[in-house]
């Protein structure tokens, strides 16, 4: 070979691999990583633009740009921003495609990427595409763990992807059926448990932790809420208050969901404004849920309008205008009450249960009993005792039937939260028996809480039953977010 040949051919591969796609997992990408997981986009922008500079090639690049696209959409439900940014999808994926069938990146960004958007896809209502891009993402996930079975970031879209086929209701099930895929909420949970676990010691991976926590986290609050996991999940959390509004954000969720309600206003209290986050407004509505649970009403009232008036979606609005209402009827002003529930109909969607209830709630035309509604209230914030005291006084000859199942409903909570469970079993037996013919919700979700007690106890045949208890019952108040919750009991006991 003669020595300019040579010379041809290595400044052929030289060009070669300046110019081809590559990953690359360097201090800008995982600063970026970052920054994109705290909501902090634009110093985000900054370590992308950066990385522009340096590697070009580097499908990083896109991905990143593809993952703040995705949460801003998510986070803000704008639908105008939802179809302008949706366009660049397909260029972004033709990026990935640039890299060699051997990278174990290209299917799993382009899996990741299908399944953000269906994300996206399915909380616009628009449920074929977003199956499609399911199937899609299910598909080469699969796939991509078949041929790097080693790579961790599989385990993680893969257990996202799990549980959400594991949570999907009864009535879109055909569509499971339709694209024959197929996953487990327990799966889904092992997977993630197992990328967290290595993450934490792998240096190569160590900035999807916050990732891998969030979805844990949202899982374990919105399913069956462990309190040993929220003071876990709190001290994984603590020292990114200040940074990550994400982070945060999970924090109070947690601690709302466990009764935490002073914690939750405090951390509040800490959040930077100074910091360029990116507007999530959603959080301020939680604030308003906080303020309320302690019957702060006017200043729930400021942080509801607060919410309605910058948030540009349709999830949660009829429910703020309906918590509006409660807080004016909390302070003896009926006519408010009425006035702030017609709004309850004027705007908004009935897509998510608590909107459904609003709705159903200002159809109904019914003016709750202000002493109940206390008590659901203080209870949600961790009150236990003062709402047991205004239940212990309420004249039970002065309630309806419907309010008498819900006062025993009521008591049931309290003595559950407070661990009393023989007393907690009397007062949910007692709201079955009374209420199971009731469209309310309180018949069901005292099975469900009797299931989870049983379970608690490791008594699996009765845990069982009254999940089956929860699922037999015909109610419309909450009916999605329950049923879901006992289904997922019911498998729990049962594979034990």
């Amino acid at each position: 070979m003669t020595k300019s040949l040579i010379v041809l051919i290595t400044l052929n591969l030289l060009v070669t691999c300046l110019f081809a796609q590559n990953v690359m997992i360097n201090e800008n990408v995982k600063e970026a990583y970052s920054n994109i997981l705290s909501l902090r986009f634009d110093e985000a922008m900054k370590r992308i633009q950066a990385e522009k500079i340096i590697n070009p090639t580097n499908v990083f690049i896109p991905y990143l740009e593809n993952y703040i696209d995705f949460l801003k959409v998510t986070i803000s439900e704008d639908e105008y921003l939802f179809d302008s940014i949706e366009r660049k999808v397909s260029t972004r994926i033709n990026e990935v495609k640039k890299l060699n069938d051997t990278s174990r990146f290209k299917n799993y960004f382009i899996g990741n990427i299908n399944l953000q958007w269906a994300t996206a896809n399915l909380k616009f209502g628009n449920y074929a595409t977003g199956a499609i891009k399911i199937n899609r993402a299910y598909r080469l996930l699969e796939e991509n763990n078949r041929e790097f079975p080693d790579f961790i970031p599989n385990s993680i879209t893969l257990g996202v992807l799990h549980i959400m086929i594991g949570l999907v209701p009864d009535s879109y099930s055909w569509i499971l059926d339709l694209i024959s895929i197929k996953g487990t909420v327990a799966q889904g949970q092992k997977e993630l448990i197992k990328a967290y676990e290595v993450c934490q010691n792998n240096p190569d991976y160590d900035f999807l932790e916050d990732e891998i926590l969030f979805y844990m986290g949202m899982v374990n609050l919105n399913l069956n809420p462990d309190p040993e996991f929220t003071d876990y999940l709190i001290s994984k959390l603590k020292d990114s208050y200040g940074r990550n509004l994400m982070n945060t954000y999970l924090a109070i969720n947690a601690m709302m969901k466990n009764g935490r309600n002073e914690e939750a206003l405090e951390l509040f209290a800490t959040i930077d404004k100074t910091i360029n986050y990116y507007p999530f407004y959603y959080l301020d509505y939680l604030h308003g849920e906080c303020f309320l649970r302690n019957l702060k009403t006017s200043m729930a009232v400021k942080e509801y309008h607060k919410f309605l008036v910058n948030f540009k979606g349709q999830n949660y609005i009829k429910d703020a205008w309906q918590k509006i209402a409660w807080a004016e009827l909390l302070d003896n002003d009926t006519a408010s009450y009425l006035k702030n529930m017609q709004q309850v109909l004027n705007y908004g969607k009935g897509n998510i249960d608590a909107d459904k209830s609003a709705e159903k709630a200002a159809k109904n035309g019914t003016i709750p009993n202000i002493e109940l509604l206390k008590c659901r209230l203080l209870f949600d914030g961790g009150y236990y005792e003062k709402a047991q005291k205004i239940l212990n006084a309420i004249n039970d000859d002065e309630l309806s039937l419907a309010e008498k199942v819900e006062k025993n409903y009521r008591l049931g909570r309290i003595a559950h939260r407070l661990r009393n469970y023989e007393l907690a079993k009397k007062y949910y037996n007692i709201t079955i028996e009374a209420g199971s013919l009731m469209p309310q919700y309180y018949a069901a979700n005292a099975a469900l809480k009797l299931g989870n007690i049983y379970e608690i106890e490791h008594d699996s045949t009765r845990a069982a039953y009254y999940y089956n208890v929860c699922l037999d019952l015909d109610f419309n108040e909450y009916r999605n977010s329950i049923r879901v919750k006992a289904k997922q009991g019911l498998k729990r006991v049962s594979d034990n």
